[in-house]
């Protein structure tokens, strides 16, 4: 008596797929870096015109001189960093402002020069320092989940198992 077994695998299917996703990947991943990116340049934009730097502590006031000045000119007296829109609109989501430097590494810059002084002066040399440009622990948990969910996302469109 004899006993004949066949087993049939699609093995060469799923490596198939394996490879193609194998190539994909670190492409996902740059595509996720960027996001992230600009996640977080919309997380710092958001936070700034609410008057908050990144620690979501309430900016320095500012000097009465300048709230004087404002209010001669009829601008908002709130402290968001804004007054004629320059140095906020330099941090527009564009390809001069978030680039990929680096492997899994994202900058985020001024587009422009005059502009990126101005944000160092508001940042580090002024009196009051208003730290905006940066980010804590729990904005990098925000972009980190996001930056897993398009991940898993553009995981699940490659239906690795037949």
């Amino acid at each position: 008596m004899a006993l004949d077994i066949k087993i049939k695998s699609n093995a060469k299917a799923i490596q198939k797929r394996y490879k193609r996703l194998e190539s994909k990947f670190p492409s996902i991943i740059d595509k996720g870096i960027l996001q992230a990116g600009f996640q977080l340049l919309d997380i710092i934009r958001t936070k700034t015109q609410k008057g908050i730097d990144f620690r979501d502590v309430p900016f320095a006031p500012y000097s009465s001189g300048y709230l004087k000045k404002l209010q001669r000119e009829g601008k908002p007296t709130k402290v968001d960093l804004f007054y004629s829109g320059r140095m906020l609109g330099a941090l527009t989501p564009s390809g001069r402002t978030v680039k990929k430097t680096g492997r899994n590494k994202v900058s985020i810059n001024f587009s422009n020069a005059q502009m990126r002084k101005r944000a160092v002066f508001v940042q580090v040399l002024g009196k009051e320092k208003r730290e905006f440009f940066g980010f804590n622990n729990r904005t990098e948990k925000i972009i980190s989940k996001q930056f897993n969910r398009f991940v898993e996302k553009e995981l699940r469109k490659f239906k690795i198992w037949v």
